[in-house]
């Protein structure tokens, strides 16, 4: 009842500002608001007592101007709408429909000031960071750990076990009683402290190598296109193996591909798919309306003139049931379930990877792979419904049920609401909702 007589705390830090009797006419006026509230009269008198409207320095107008600020400050503070997707929180099915989170660590705690495991030579002292942009996760061949990418650093992190969690692996060193390896970088040859622009990280089994895309980069050409760096992660330094770009041109450098992930083919070649960040593959307005996700899949060639490249051999449409602003990453488990992330609508698409013959259409088409399925599961939402895991921009499976996800840096300048930064920076661990057991 309090905050329905007195002024909320924007107009409260601002009354003292304004005299006291300004102060002692706002208590005036709450108290017969409330009073003509009580008895179900609607009392205009004061104000049509008052001065006029048009009067800014009057203290009614004052108010009035207190009353607008605070609406102002509260729209800022609105998340941003977005196109597509969305979630009911009072529907019935929320539980059903929402990840469940089982852990999260803020990146800094893990990785801030860790050295890498063997030091290399710096000609200066690696600059520390400031912040975590992460933009990319996959799991460590062999291990519970991940890898993390950044696009503001090319240093990359390997956390320990993923996240402290109720991972298998977790529990086993638990019982077994032994401390996880520190989390640390993984530097980069040459680094010199630039952004990076890593968009994707991805392991491909039958090299043993992982694949890092860039986004957009411009070629010799003159183009916008995906570059792949083709890299080892073993030590405490990464060793490039090989850098090819993608033959596929973009219109915008941050709408190129955004998530990658290797699956193999019936004809049983490995084949490299990157996911559009627009829907079409498009920037702009085209690039904004739901429905028209598209994943590229790319076969590596390599030619006497020209060395090696990634060419688009098909493309694949995401259901529509994925009716997403944008996309921001993609995971395949087992080369059978696919995870499909959007950042904007704070939700990701579950389905299955279709392996079909592998014929050429009259296009040049090749049909390698299909999408199917309609499942969406969004991240929680707060106590107002509002998305608070606004930035998450990478995705791996786990395990069947488990996705391991990892966000990067809210943005600034009042483009996001505050309600995103408590999540941001961050490595999470998410189960699905259909295998966490729900009271009737």
């Amino acid at each position: 009842m309090a905050h329905l007589v007195g002024p909320g705390p924007l107009v409260d830090r601002s009354l003292p500002q304004l005299g006291v009797s300004i102060r002692v006419l706002w208590w005036v006026v709450a108290a017969t608001a409330l009073s003509a509230a009580t008895f179900g009269v609607v009392c205009t008198t004061l104000v049509l007592q008052g001065p006029a409207a048009s009067d800014d320095s009057s203290p009614l107008a004052a108010v009035g101007s207190l009353h607008r600020a605070e609406a102002s400050v509260r729209r800022a503070e609105e998340p941003r709408t977005v196109a597509g997707h969305d979630v009911n929180c009072t529907a019935g099915n929320y539980s059903t429909t929402t990840l469940k989170l089982l852990a999260e660590q803020p990146l800094a705690a893990l990785l801030a000031g860790m050295s890498p495991a063997s030091e290399p030579q710096w000609a200066t002292a690696p600059p520390s960071l400031s912040h975590f942009e992460a933009s990319g996760v996959s799991a460590v061949a062999g291990s519970t750990d991940m890898f993390v990418i950044f696009d503001n650093t090319y240093r990359i992190g390997r956390v320990a076990n993923g996240v402290p969690s109720l991972a298998a692996g977790s529990l086993a060193a638990a019982a077994a009683g032994a401390e996880a390896p520190p989390s640390r970088f993984i530097t980069w040859p040459g680094d010199d402290g630039a952004d990076s622009e890593f968009e994707g990280i991805t392991y491909n089994t039958t090299s043993g190598h992982y694949l890092i895309m860039q986004e957009a980069v411009v070629n010799g050409s003159g183009a916008l296109v995906t570059r792949i760096l083709e890299v080892s992660l073993d030590g405490g330094e990464a060793t490039v193996h090989s850098t090819c770009d993608g033959t596929m041109a973009f219109e915008s450098a941050n709408k190129g591909m955004e998530g990658a992930a290797i699956a193999t083919a019936a004809d049983g070649n490995s084949y490299l798919l990157g996911l559009c960040e627009g829907n079409g593959c498009a920037k702009g307005k085209a690039g904004r309306k739901p429905g028209g996700g598209r994943v590229v899949v790319m076969q590596r060639v390599t030619t006497a003139a020209c060395g090696c490249a990634w060419v688009p051999v098909q493309t694949v449409a995401i259901p529509p049931s994925a009716a997403f602003q944008d996309y921001a990453a993609i995971s395949i488990f087992n080369n059978s379930r696919v995870a499909v992330l959007s950042q904007e609508n704070a939700a990701v698409w579950v389905g299955d990877l279709d392996l079909l013959d592998g014929g050429t259409d009259s296009n040049g088409q090749r049909s390698l792979f299909g999408l199917s399925g309609d499942t969406v599961f969004d991240f929680p939402r707060n106590n107002r419904c509002e998305r608070i895991y606004c930035n998450v921009e990478g995705i791996h499976w786990q395990s069947p049920d488990t996705l391991i996800a990892v966000s990067d840096m809210m943005k600034a300048g009042g483009k996001q609401s505050f309600v995103c930064q408590d999540h941001d920076q961050s490595i999470h661990t998410f189960q699905d909702p259909g295998r966490v057991p729900v009271k009737e």
